[in-house]
């Protein structure tokens, strides 16, 4: 996994030593900065969709919206109240994963291969954060969920998941839209991908906020498909000259970045292509709302990135273990929305 031009991983993989003769120190050292890059990488992944917090539950407001009452000279307005806010919860867990060996294959491993087993620690940990982001934006039922590592323990959190129809209480819209929460749900599904449902889609988000921007992700494998939609302009390629006869976009698609890019508009969403999208899905939400998913970490410093645990020195075994804590759930429902264009019914895609 590479961060810049070089990366501390690199320098070891060039290194045609054993362990021993290049110096343990060193070597650890280097996969300690290597660690470092890794999480503040990750960091930047989380964007305006996932918020990091160390907050167990949090409240929102309800579907209640007061009225203003007419009254004459003597009149007295009616006491008014909203129901109470709708609360979720966020999960966390624990990851690890450990490296063991003994002093002799140190003697004849070449630097490259211990690169290459903490390299790969590092992408499992990135695998598996990205994989609890999907899990949150794709299932589309509510869980329980016991919160082992929680203070106090034991205690059972309600983990939502977007709107759902689940008859929980959803905010007023910004124009005073009210939406039935036994009904209203934000998992849509048909069996091709239409015009009408990708404007489903968007609207289904859009509809709760008053600004920000709405953006569409989606696989590359669905692209060419997006691009087709009645609606759908395409960001310009770099290599062509515009014609300013035309009403083109002006922002131009990056063509370096296969499967992380901005292709076009369609209607008033950006459309994006993400590398962890499933294909025939889509997800849609407004960047600059409150953002849709938030990522737990544990009270205590040093927690919620990836870390070394413990050092096991004890001969002929020695051993190292690396940590994560870290949970993610749904904060704000109703921005997000996810289609379903393979199927008349919304199924839960295989997440990996």
């Amino acid at each position: 996994m590479a961060y810049g031009t070089l990366s501390t991983l690199d320098t070891l993989s060039s290194v045609r030593q054993t362990v021993v003769e290049f110096g343990e120190d060193r070597a650890w050292d280097s996969i300690a900065a290597a660690l470092a890059a890794h999480n503040a990488q990750k960091a930047e992944m989380r964007g305006d969709l996932v918020e990091r917090t160390t907050d167990v539950r949090r409240a929102y407001g309800a579907t209640d919206a007061k009225r203003m009452d007419e009254m004459d000279q003597w009149g007295l307005p009616d006491a008014q109240k909203v129901t109470a806010g709708i609360t979720v919860d966020f999960p966390l867990r624990r990851y690890g994963n450990s490296l063991q060996w003994t002093y002799q294959v140190f003697r004849q491993w070449p630097v490259s291969q211990l690169a290459a087993e903490v390299a790969a620690i590092m992408d499992a940990d990135r695998l598996n954060w990205i994989k609890q982001v999907k899990r949150a934006i794709f299932t589309p039922t509510n869980t329980t969920f016991i919160d082992k590592l929680g203070q106090p323990a034991n205690v059972s959190l309600a983990v939502k998941a977007l709107v759902n129809a689940d008859s929980a209480g959803i905010p007023v819209g910004p124009n005073g839209e009210t939406f039935d929460g036994a009904t209203h749900t934000h998992y849509l599904a048909n069996a091709t991908l239409t015009a009408a449902f990708a404007t489903s889609l968007v609207t289904a988000v859009q509809e709760h906020y008053n600004s920000g921007i709405p953006r569409i992700y989606i696989a590359a494998a669905n692209e060419a498909a997006w691009r087709a939609l009645t609606g759908f302009v395409a960001y310009i390629d770099p290599r062509l000259t515009l014609n300013t006869a035309a009403n083109q976009p002006f922002t131009r698609s990056n063509i370096s970045n296969i499967y992380d890019r901005a292709i076009g508009l369609y209607g008033n969403a950006e459309v994006v292509i993400k590398p962890w999208m499933i294909a025939g899905y889509a997800f849609a939400y407004v960047s600059g709302a409150p953002v849709p998913l938030v990522e737990r970490v544990p009270t205590f410093d040093g927690l919620g990135d990836l870390q070394l645990m413990y050092e096991d020195e004890r001969h002929p075994l020695r051993a190292r273990s690396y940590e994560n804590q870290f949970g993610v759930g749904v904060w704000n429902r109703t921005n997000g929305a996810v289609l379903d264009f393979g199927n008349a019914s919304y199924t839960v895609p295989t997440i990996t």
